[in-house]
């Protein structure tokens, strides 16, 4: 993923990560916590063949997992 072109910036805490969006001074906190909620109920709900709606929170994170998990050489 481009991260010029994602729309905000990911910085790793202790807990997650702090998402400051670039057009807008709002910030949101990411916890590992949320990542592996959001994953396992993702992964279900895809796997059950549903294609879920998500929340500007839960595309941010499907961006973040993509960042941290899978390697820049990946071919989608």
């Amino acid at each position: 993923m481009n991260r010029e072109h994602s729309g905000f910036t990911a910085t790793q805490t202790e807990t997650g990560f702090r998402v400051m969006f670039h057009n807008n001074p709002g910030e949101i906190d990411v916890s590992i916590s949320d990542l592996n909620e959001f994953a396992n109920r993702y992964s279900k709900e895809v796997m059950s063949g549903k294609n879920p709606d998500l929340t500007e929170k839960e595309e941010i994170m499907i961006s973040i997992w993509e960042m941290v998990l899978l390697p820049s050489d990946v071919k989608h």
